[in-house]
C-alpha cells in the first residue's frame, strides 16, 4: 500500500488543496520549494493526507496533519518522514510543528515521536490590558539608562551600518536565550521583511555609548479591528544583548511598547497586549509578570528535531 503513496506539493490557496480528496490538476514533486505550500500524500487518484507547510531559509514549519483516509497513523508517519527526507535534500533547516496543546492527541504524539520529533517547549500566552490615563501608563516598570526610539521598517533604504548592528543584536540575543535556541536561527533580513509586511512598530534601545542594547517588535490589529472595540497588540519579539541584561532594558522596552499600543488605540480605550512565552524561560516569565502580564488559557506545544 505505501509503495503507491507519493509526497507532492500543492500551492496554498488552491480550492482543493486542504480539505477535499479531489485530485489537484497540478502537483509538484521533488524537494520542498520555499514559500507557503500544502504537502500532500497521494496515491494515483486521491489526496490522502495533508499538512500546511511554511518553508523558509531557516526551517520548515508544519500544522497538524489532516487525514482524509485510513490508515491514519501510517499516513501521518509516512508524511512526516517523507517531509524530513525532502527537506534534507535542499537545506539543513529543522522541521518544527507549533499548535494548540489540545490538538496534540495520543495518535499524533505517537506519530511525531516515530518520525524523530520531540516536544521542545510548552508556550503560553500572557496578556495585559493597557489603559492610558492623562497620557501615562498606569503600571510602572524598572527603567534603564537607555534611549528608546522607533525604527521605520518600511523605509525604502535602511543604512547598512544600522542593519548590521541590528543583525548582530538579534544573533547574539538568540544564541544566548533559553527559548530561542530551540528555534531555527533567525535570518535577519527575512525577519525584517516579515516585520515590514506586518506593519510592525519596531522599538530599539541604545546604550549611552550608542550600541544597540535591545529590540522590541509590536504588531497590531488593522484600523478596522481597532475601531470594532476588540483592539489587540502583540509583542512579536523582545531581545536584549547578553551583556546588557539585568539592567532593566527589557522592562523599559515593554513599557515603551505599552505607550505605543495606547497611542495606536483611539479615544483612550484600553488595549490588550499579548505575548507568547516559553514556560521554561523563567527570566521572560518573571519579566512579563512584573510588568503586569497574566497567563491566559491558551497553551501551545512546540515539536521539532
Amino acid at each position: 500500500m505505501q509503495s503507491s503513496w507519493t509526497l507532492n506539493w500543492i500551492l496554498q490557496g488552491a480550492p482543493e488543496a486542504r480539505e477535499t480528496q479531489q485530485f489537484p490538476a497540478e502537483l509538484l514533486a521533488g524537494p520542498p520549494p520555499l514559500g507557503q505550500w500544502f504537502a500532500a500524500v497521494c496515491n494515483k487518484t486521491q489526496v490522502l493526507c495533508t499538512t500546511a507547510v511554511s518553508h523558509t531559509e531557516s526551517g520548515c514549519w508544519l500544522t497538524p496533519p489532516l487525514v482524509l483516509e485510513e490508515p491514519a497513523e501510517l499516513l501521518i508517519t509516512f508524511l512526516l518522514q517523507s517531509l524530513r527526507a525532502a527537506l534534507l535534500q535542499v537545506s539543513a533547516g529543522r522541521m518544527l510543528l507549533l499548535t494548540k496543546a489540545e490538538d496534540i492527541d495520543q495518535r499524533l504524539r505517537s506519530c511525531l515521536t516515530s518520525a524523530g520529533l520531540q516536544q521542545l517547549a510548552t508556550i503560553a500566552r500572557f496578556q495585559h490590558t493597557v489603559e492610558a490615563e492623562r497620557g501615562q501608563i498606569r503600571h510602572a516598570c524598572v527603567t534603564a539608562d537607555v534611549d528608546v526610539f522607533q525604527l521605520q521598517a518600511e523605509a525604502p533604504v535602511i543604512p547598512q551600518d544600522r542593519l548590521m548592528a541590528l543583525e548582530s543584536l538579534i544573533t547574539a540575543a538568540a544564541a544566548d536565550s533559553t527559548d530561542l535556541t530551540r528555534l531555527p536561527p533567525p535570518v535577519f533580513r527575512q525577519q525584517w521583511q516579515d516585520w515590514q509586511r506586518a506593519s510592525a512598530t519596531i522599538l530599539a534601545a541604545t546604550a549611552p555609548d550608542g550600541q544597540y542594547a535591545g529590540l522590541c517588535v509590536l504588531a497590531g490589529d488593522t484600523a478596522a479591528q481597532i475601531v470594532a472595540d476588540n483592539a489587540c497588540q502583540q509583542l512579536l519579539w523582545l531581545a536584549v544583548r547578553p551583556e546588557f541584561r539585568g539592567m532593566g532594558i527589557g522592562a523599559r522596552l515593554v513599557r515603551e511598547a505599552e505607550k505605543f499600543a495606547a497611542i495606536l488605540t483611539p479615544h483612550g480605550r484600553p488595549v490588550r497586549l499579548t505575548v507568547e512565552v516559553d514556560l521554561e524561560n523563567a527570566p521572560a516569565v518573571q519579566l512579563y509578570s512584573r510588568c503586569g502580564f497574566r497567563r491566559g488559557d491558551r497553551t501551545l506545544e512546540l515539536w521539532g528535531e
